[in-house]
């Protein structure tokens, strides 16, 4: 059996199936018969693509018609944003610079057009605009990559230092935008014709930050700006995702001006779902049943027969044609393998964990190095009712954090680097794992931009775990209906976002920031402590064990920072093994001068399961042993008592929390740790003392 039976979930990849099976919704109808709504706006999967290319078929068709299809490049819209940073750090110049770069786009490739057509370049006015299209690419170069050699061009040309004020103006002065429109205009009207323009994957190289979304919201008001200025004359849509769409409603304080009643929202529901399902079953078992509920009927058994089947499955996805396409092409899949062409409801079931375990697979996959204890927290969620408060919540991550056994150190570090269980949870929420509820709109909103969120998760707090990985965390008695679905945004292809990236970055760069904040001496001593405590934590991640800041206050000797040691690194091992050290003593100091009076004391701390080895550690700016004092404390220590103290400065930390900031090297401290163990034995200690 042909794997996806009812066709490729992507428009463009089965094109075929698409025109022969169509179903005309009411989106579609409107479109066709208004020009009133050109941003058109819908979740992944919700068929903008397949819109697309049939209003252009529709189109095309119309006699003195010309369609132009707009897709940007990834490639070129990530170099645009390099260009777009001359405009500055303000939303709304980037996007009146984007807005007038756009514009001038679409003006370009609608001339292009005509003047490439053999009946209308003879009313196109081209020596007016000669300079325009001597510097435009031609018809085969893509908009992106035209628009962001021409501002480059213009940019390059700037005399003086410009400011993006400046920049901006003097943009608009270089397009001639006001000749552009009128030359077109011109050769319409002369003409007789009528161009329509369709701009879809606006996603390509978008990345949820201001410039991002001042990229496309600049596209989006150029959309709406060319319908008010060409006379109906040239007619543009935008198909955009509703993610994007949020975005630019939180950011543009025009919006609800000037976008918000421009907008067509696209909308399925149960009896458009089940047209349209019915149409690609009469086309792949080439039916002649013309009756939807018998056609549905010829191909399923058991509870899956009439409406009520059909609402069976429908409750297993988020009301969108390609999860229920997805769905049901992996059912006849299965049905396949068991010489079936009918699916019952275990192919259904069976179906939908697998959907819904790869997605969540996908999650994982794709945060593992961004927020690697992902897995670790969204185990807390197994088995549980879906929608439970915040404070519920926190006392699922609370009771999984006391119960962590074996972990990767770099996993151990994301934990620690994590702000207690309410960070979690937004940290969850920003990539849509959780959804919080919003009372004024009486549903659950989630969040894919990886941002972290600026609202206040309140105990009492209802969240929702997403429906699309309920069944992957064993939630089988919930169903869900059209309205929540709407409400919920399922990113199919999962990207990380540069905030996400950030997230390691951003935490050490604030420990480090904390501790120049602290000033040296006995005012910050406990401060200094308290820092040095969650620095070595982070650092030696699942090196030590049970790190404790003063842990015998009521003793006579008070240590500073104890840890155990395990001996499960090739450094650990080498001090217990060497020096018998399976406690370690880290002595803490506010401090740069180091006195002999804080070596004497360490070498009191020295005894059975402390071995003969500590560390010291202070203000100085870096490890070395200053001559005639700490060097002469380290080497009596080593000689008379045969006990070794490894002074560590607070710079010295610093350097490696700003090493860990990549990734790949979060075992850093140890080689170093290593390095300076040997320079001690080689260079600082007389060769004729041994331990």
């Amino acid at each position: 059996m042909k794997g996806n039976i009812l066709g490729d979930i992507r428009a463009e990849n089965d094109t075929s199936m698409l025109e022969a099976t169509f179903w005309q919704t009411t989106d579609y109808k409107a479109l066709l018969e208004s020009y009133d709504r050109p941003i058109v706006v819908g979740r992944r999967g919700t068929g903008k693509s397949a819109l697309v290319h049939m209003l252009s078929k529709h189109w095309e068709k119309k006699a003195k018609t010309r369609v132009l299809l707009i897709t940007p490049v990834e490639e070129q819209i990530i170099g645009l944003r390099d260009v777009l940073k001359l405009f500055g750090d303000n939303y709304l110049h980037i996007k009146a610079g984007s807005k007038l770069a756009w514009r001038y786009a679409l003006y370009m490739e609608v001339i292009i057009d005509l003047t490439n057509h053999y009946k209308l370049k003879s009313n196109i006015d081209i020596k007016s605009i000669e300079k325009h299209l001597i510097s435009w690419g031609s018809k085969r170069q893509n908009i992106t990559s035209k628009i962001r050699k021409k501002l480059l061009t213009i940019i390059e040309n700037e005399k003086g230092t410009r400011s993006p004020e400046s920049r901006i103006a003097d943009l608009s002065d270089e397009f001639e935008l006001d000749l552009l429109e009128e030359v077109i205009l011109e050769a319409l009207n002369d003409s007789g014709y009528q161009i329509v323009i369709f701009a879809d994957k606006l996603d390509e190289g978008y990345t949820p930050d201001n410039m991002g979304v001042a990229i496309v919201d600049g596209f989006v008001q150029s959309i709406i700006d060319i319908k008010h200025s060409l006379d109906d004359k040239v007619v543009a849509f935008a198909f955009i995702r509703d993610n994007i769409y949020r975005a630019i409603s939180k950011n543009d304080p025009d919006f609800t001006r000037n976008i918000e009643g421009q907008t067509l929202r696209l909308h399925w529901d149960e009896y458009n779902l089940f047209n349209l399902v019915c149409n690609r079953l009469r086309a792949a078992f080439s039916s002649s049943i013309e009756n939807n509920t018998r056609m549905w009927n010829a191909h399923t058994a058991d509870g899956l027969r009439a409406r009520e089947g059909f609402r069976l499955a429908l409750k297993l996805t988020l009301y969108r044609p390609r999860d229920i396409l997805v769905l049901l092409n992996d059912a006849f899949l299965r049905a396949g393998t068991q010489n079936r062409d009918t699916i019952i409801y275990d192919d259904i079931d069976c179906t939908a964990k697998q959907i819904s375990n790869n997605r969540l697979n996908d999650l994982l996959k794709e945060y593992e190095i961004v927020f690697p204890a992902l897995d670790i927290f969204i185990s807390c969620f197994m088995n549980i009712k879906p929608e439970i408060s915040v404070s519920e919540a926190m006392t699922l991550i609370e009771q999984q954090l006391d119960n962590i056994n074996s972990i990767s150190k770099f996993t151990l570090q994301d934990i620690l680097l994590t702000d207690g269980p309410k960070q979690v949870i937004q940290r969850l929420y920003s990539i849509g794992f959780i959804g919080v509820y919003n009372s004024s709109s009486s549903s659950f909103v989630f969040c894919h931009d990886g941002k972290e969120p600026d609202r206040d998760f309140l105990a009492s707090t209802k969240i929702l775990l997403h429906p699309c990985y309920w069944l992957a965390l064993g939630i089988t008695n919930q169903e869900i209906n059209l309205e929540q679905a709407e409400d919920i945004h399922d990113e199919y292809d999962i990207e990380v976002s540069a905030v996400d990236s950030e997230f390691r970055s951003k935490k050490i760069g604030a420990l480090m920031v904390e501790l120049n904040n602290i000033p040296e001496g006995i005012n910050g001593a406990t401060d200094f402590e308290s820092w040095t405590k969650k620095a070595l934590m982070i650092l030696f991640a699942t090196d030590l064990e049970n790190l404790v800041l003063h842990p015998n206050k009521n003793g006579l000797q008070q240590r500073d920072i104890v840890a155990t040691n395990l001996g499960s690194t090739l450094l650990w091992k080498r001090i217990l093994d060497d020096y018998n050290s399976r406690q370690i003593i880290f002595e803490v100091k506010n401090y740069r001068d180091l006195t002999s009076s804080d070596y004497r004391q360490i070498n009191s701390y020295l005894s059975k399961e402390y071995g003969r080895m500590a560390f010291i550690i202070c203000r100085d700016i870096n490890n070395n042993l200053s001559k005639h004092k700490e060097l002469n404390w380290v080497r009596e220590l080593y000689n008379d008592h045969n006990k070794l103290i490894i002074k560590i400065s607070s710079k010295f930390l610093e350097k490696q929390l700003s090493k860990m900031r990549s990734p790949q090297k979060h075992d850093e401290l140890s080689k170093e740790i290593n390095k300076l163990l040997d320079q001690y034995i080689r260079m600082w200690l007389p060769n004729k003392c041994k331990i």
